[in-house]
Protein backbone atom coordinates (compact mmCIF):
# COMPACT_ATOMS: atom_id res chain seq x y z
CA UNK A 1 0.00 0.00 0.00
CA UNK A 2 1.41 3.27 -0.82
CA UNK A 3 2.70 5.09 1.85
CA UNK A 4 1.20 8.99 2.44
CA UNK A 5 2.48 11.87 4.23
CA UNK A 6 0.63 13.53 6.79
CA UNK A 7 1.32 17.19 8.88
CA UNK A 8 1.71 17.43 12.62
CA UNK A 9 -1.41 16.20 14.16
CA UNK A 10 -3.28 15.00 10.41
CA UNK A 11 -2.68 11.46 11.00
CA UNK A 12 -4.76 11.61 14.10
CA UNK A 13 -7.67 13.46 12.80
CA UNK A 14 -7.66 11.32 9.70
CA UNK A 15 -7.57 8.14 11.64
CA UNK A 16 -10.78 9.26 13.44
CA UNK A 17 -12.40 10.10 10.37
CA UNK A 18 -11.32 6.80 8.48
CA UNK A 19 -12.45 4.80 11.29
CA UNK A 20 -16.24 6.76 11.06
CA UNK A 21 -16.74 6.03 7.22
CA UNK A 22 -14.96 2.92 7.90
CA UNK A 23 -18.33 1.81 10.55
CA UNK A 24 -20.08 -0.47 8.31
CA UNK A 25 -16.93 -2.86 6.94
CA UNK A 26 -17.00 -6.15 6.69
CA UNK A 27 -15.29 -8.94 8.82
CA UNK A 28 -12.34 -8.48 6.96
CA UNK A 29 -11.80 -4.90 6.90
CA UNK A 30 -12.40 -5.15 10.08
CA UNK A 31 -9.71 -8.13 11.21
CA UNK A 32 -7.21 -5.90 8.78
CA UNK A 33 -7.63 -2.88 10.72
CA UNK A 34 -7.46 -4.91 14.28
CA UNK A 35 -3.82 -6.01 12.98
CA UNK A 36 -3.41 -2.63 12.37
CA UNK A 37 -3.97 -1.49 15.45
CA UNK A 38 -1.64 -4.80 17.35
CA UNK A 39 1.39 -4.24 15.20
CA UNK A 40 1.47 -0.40 16.37
CA UNK A 41 -0.19 -0.57 19.57
CA UNK A 42 3.56 0.29 21.25
CA UNK A 43 4.75 3.02 18.64
CA UNK A 44 4.15 6.64 19.81
CA UNK A 45 0.27 8.21 18.99
CA UNK A 46 0.49 10.04 16.25
CA UNK A 47 3.08 7.76 14.54
CA UNK A 48 0.91 4.88 14.93
CA UNK A 49 -2.50 6.91 14.40
CA UNK A 50 -0.83 7.90 10.50
CA UNK A 51 -0.24 4.59 9.64
CA UNK A 52 -3.77 2.88 10.34
CA UNK A 53 -5.29 6.11 8.29
CA UNK A 54 -3.64 5.26 5.65
CA UNK A 55 -4.70 1.43 5.96
CA UNK A 56 -8.19 3.07 6.60
CA UNK A 57 -8.64 4.98 3.66
CA UNK A 58 -6.82 2.82 1.34
CA UNK A 59 -9.66 0.07 2.36
CA UNK A 60 -11.83 2.81 2.06
CA UNK A 61 -10.90 4.08 -1.76
CA UNK A 62 -10.69 0.18 -2.52
CA UNK A 63 -13.86 -0.91 -1.47
CA UNK A 64 -15.56 2.26 -2.89
CA UNK A 65 -14.12 1.12 -6.25
CA UNK A 66 -14.52 -2.25 -6.42
CA UNK A 67 -17.47 -2.76 -3.39
CA UNK A 68 -17.90 -6.31 -2.74
CA UNK A 69 -15.67 -7.81 -4.88
CA UNK A 70 -12.94 -6.01 -3.30
CA UNK A 71 -13.09 -8.65 0.22
CA UNK A 72 -10.39 -11.12 -2.05
CA UNK A 73 -7.88 -8.86 -2.90
CA UNK A 74 -8.24 -6.65 0.22
CA UNK A 75 -8.07 -10.12 2.38
CA UNK A 76 -4.82 -11.67 0.05
CA UNK A 77 -2.79 -7.79 0.26
CA UNK A 78 -3.29 -8.10 4.02
CA UNK A 79 -1.58 -11.54 4.16
CA UNK A 80 1.12 -10.95 1.39
CA UNK A 81 1.49 -7.47 3.45
CA UNK A 82 2.42 -9.04 7.02
CA UNK A 83 6.36 -8.57 6.60
CA UNK A 84 6.28 -5.66 5.15
CA UNK A 85 4.10 -4.64 7.92
CA UNK A 86 6.42 -6.03 10.61
CA UNK A 87 9.40 -4.76 8.55
CA UNK A 88 7.97 -1.49 9.00
CA UNK A 89 7.27 -2.00 13.16
CA UNK A 90 10.86 -2.93 13.29
CA UNK A 91 12.78 0.20 10.94
CA UNK A 92 10.14 2.44 13.82
CA UNK A 93 11.67 0.33 16.76
CA UNK A 94 15.30 0.79 15.54
CA UNK A 95 15.04 4.69 15.24
CA UNK A 96 13.52 4.80 18.65
CA UNK A 97 16.32 2.38 19.70
CA UNK A 98 19.71 4.71 18.32
CA UNK A 99 18.31 7.54 20.67
CA UNK A 100 16.95 5.83 23.74
CA UNK A 101 19.45 5.85 27.01
CA UNK A 102 21.47 3.05 27.39
CA UNK A 103 19.93 0.14 29.40
CA UNK A 104 16.60 0.74 28.35
CA UNK A 105 16.19 -1.85 25.95
CA UNK A 106 12.86 -0.16 23.07
CA UNK A 107 13.03 -3.38 20.81
CA UNK A 108 14.00 -6.44 23.22
CA UNK A 109 11.58 -5.47 26.17
CA UNK A 110 8.48 -5.17 23.95
CA UNK A 111 9.29 -8.77 22.22
CA UNK A 112 10.15 -10.38 25.51
CA UNK A 113 6.82 -8.91 27.16
CA UNK A 114 5.04 -10.60 24.35
CA UNK A 115 6.32 -13.77 24.50
CA UNK A 116 6.70 -14.55 28.39
CA UNK A 117 2.69 -13.45 27.93
CA UNK A 118 2.26 -15.72 25.60
CA UNK A 119 3.85 -18.23 27.75
CA UNK A 120 2.24 -17.33 30.87
CA UNK A 121 -1.14 -17.87 29.03
CA UNK A 122 -0.16 -21.10 27.51
CA UNK A 123 0.89 -22.55 31.09
CA UNK A 124 -2.38 -21.04 32.40
CA UNK A 125 -4.69 -22.82 29.70
CA UNK A 126 -2.87 -26.25 29.98
CA UNK A 127 -3.15 -26.40 33.79
CA UNK A 128 -6.99 -25.22 33.95
CA UNK A 129 -7.28 -27.86 31.39
CA UNK A 130 -5.76 -30.23 33.45
CA UNK A 131 -7.77 -29.31 36.61
CA UNK A 132 -11.06 -29.28 34.45
CA UNK A 133 -10.28 -32.85 32.67
CA UNK A 134 -9.68 -33.90 36.15
CA UNK A 135 -12.38 -32.78 37.93
CA UNK A 136 -14.75 -34.08 34.84
CA UNK A 137 -13.42 -37.85 35.29
CA UNK A 138 -13.58 -37.29 39.15
CA UNK A 139 -9.82 -38.03 39.81
CA UNK A 140 -9.38 -34.73 41.77
CA UNK A 141 -7.96 -35.14 45.05
CA UNK A 142 -6.19 -31.83 45.36
CA UNK A 143 -7.55 -28.93 47.48
CA UNK A 144 -10.09 -26.47 45.85
CA UNK A 145 -7.59 -23.59 46.90
CA UNK A 146 -5.34 -24.81 43.89
CA UNK A 147 -7.67 -25.20 41.20
CA UNK A 148 -9.59 -21.73 42.11
CA UNK A 149 -6.12 -19.96 42.44
CA UNK A 150 -4.57 -21.37 38.82
CA UNK A 151 -8.10 -20.40 37.49
CA UNK A 152 -7.77 -16.74 39.14
CA UNK A 153 -3.75 -16.99 37.17
CA UNK A 154 -5.34 -17.72 34.16
CA UNK A 155 -7.75 -14.63 33.92
CA UNK A 156 -5.46 -12.30 34.86
CA UNK A 157 -2.96 -13.41 32.74
CA UNK A 158 -5.48 -13.00 30.10
CA UNK A 159 -6.35 -9.58 31.28
CA UNK A 160 -2.56 -8.74 31.61
CA UNK A 161 -2.22 -10.36 27.59
CA UNK A 162 -4.73 -7.63 26.36
CA UNK A 163 -3.18 -4.94 28.90
CA UNK A 164 0.26 -5.04 27.32
CA UNK A 165 -1.78 -4.19 23.23
CA UNK A 166 -3.12 -0.40 24.99
CA UNK A 167 0.54 1.51 25.09
CA UNK A 168 -0.93 3.60 28.64
CA UNK A 169 -1.76 0.41 30.50
CA UNK A 170 1.44 -1.54 30.37
CA UNK A 171 3.22 -1.09 33.31
CA UNK A 172 -0.27 -1.46 34.93
CA UNK A 173 -0.11 -5.09 32.84
CA UNK A 174 3.54 -5.93 34.38
CA UNK A 175 2.17 -5.65 37.70
CA UNK A 176 -1.14 -7.97 36.67
CA UNK A 177 1.47 -10.58 34.82
CA UNK A 178 3.48 -10.59 38.07
CA UNK A 179 -0.03 -11.59 40.07
CA UNK A 180 -0.77 -14.20 37.48
CA UNK A 181 2.71 -15.67 37.23
CA UNK A 182 2.81 -16.22 41.31
CA UNK A 183 -0.13 -17.82 41.27
CA UNK A 184 -0.19 -19.93 37.83
CA UNK A 185 3.76 -21.21 38.36
CA UNK A 186 3.57 -21.41 42.48
CA UNK A 187 -0.22 -23.19 42.21
CA UNK A 188 0.22 -24.36 39.12
CA UNK A 189 2.93 -27.14 39.93
CA UNK A 190 0.77 -28.49 42.83
CA UNK A 191 -2.29 -28.56 40.28
CA UNK A 192 -0.48 -30.41 37.89
CA UNK A 193 1.19 -32.76 40.69
CA UNK A 194 -2.92 -33.72 41.16
CA UNK A 195 -3.26 -34.19 37.29
CA UNK A 196 0.06 -36.03 36.50
CA UNK A 197 0.89 -39.52 37.60
CA UNK A 198 4.33 -38.98 36.39
CA UNK A 199 5.22 -35.73 37.61
CA UNK A 200 3.95 -36.52 40.73
CA UNK A 201 6.28 -39.82 41.23
CA UNK A 202 9.17 -37.26 40.04
CA UNK A 203 8.38 -34.74 42.35
CA UNK A 204 8.11 -37.49 45.29
CA UNK A 205 11.33 -38.48 44.28
CA UNK A 206 13.25 -35.59 44.67
CA UNK A 207 11.28 -32.77 46.79
CA UNK A 208 13.82 -30.59 47.54
CA UNK A 209 15.50 -29.85 44.31
CA UNK A 210 11.53 -29.74 42.43
CA UNK A 211 10.33 -27.26 45.59
CA UNK A 212 13.64 -25.31 44.95
CA UNK A 213 13.12 -25.22 41.50
CA UNK A 214 9.36 -24.10 41.64
CA UNK A 215 10.27 -20.75 43.82
CA UNK A 216 12.95 -19.69 41.34
CA UNK A 217 10.83 -20.20 38.50
CA UNK A 218 8.14 -18.74 40.28
CA UNK A 219 10.45 -15.56 41.73
CA UNK A 220 12.21 -15.38 38.10
CA UNK A 221 8.92 -14.52 36.48
CA UNK A 222 7.55 -12.33 39.37
CA UNK A 223 10.88 -10.33 38.45
CA UNK A 224 10.66 -10.15 34.80
CA UNK A 225 7.01 -8.89 34.51
CA UNK A 226 8.11 -6.32 37.64
CA UNK A 227 11.17 -4.96 35.94
CA UNK A 228 8.91 -4.75 32.88
CA UNK A 229 6.19 -2.78 34.47
CA UNK A 230 9.20 -0.71 36.22
CA UNK A 231 10.69 -0.06 32.88
CA UNK A 232 7.47 0.77 31.07
CA UNK A 233 6.60 3.63 33.77
CA UNK A 234 10.69 4.69 34.06
CA UNK A 235 11.22 8.41 32.44
CA UNK A 236 14.00 6.99 30.44
CA UNK A 237 11.38 4.25 28.53
CA UNK A 238 9.31 7.92 27.93
CA UNK A 239 12.53 9.61 26.66
CA UNK A 240 12.50 6.90 24.32
CA UNK A 241 8.96 7.14 22.76
CA UNK A 242 9.19 10.89 22.83
CA UNK A 243 12.39 11.06 20.88
CA UNK A 244 10.61 8.65 18.38
CA UNK A 245 7.66 10.56 17.95
CA UNK A 246 9.91 13.72 17.41
CA UNK A 247 11.64 12.12 14.58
Amino acid sequence: MSPVTFGPGEGVELEASARTRHQAAGSVDGAVLAWCRWYTADLPEDVAAERRAELASDLYEEREHAGARATGSILWRAIRGIPADLAWRGSRLRRAALGAPRGTFPIAMPTLAHLAAIALVAWGGFIVWRIARSLLIGDWRGAADVAELSVVGLVLALVGSWLLMVARRRAFAGLVLAVAAYLLIRFGTYALMETSLTFTAYFSTSTAQMVLLNRVATGAAVLFFLSMAAWWSSPNAAAGRSEEASS
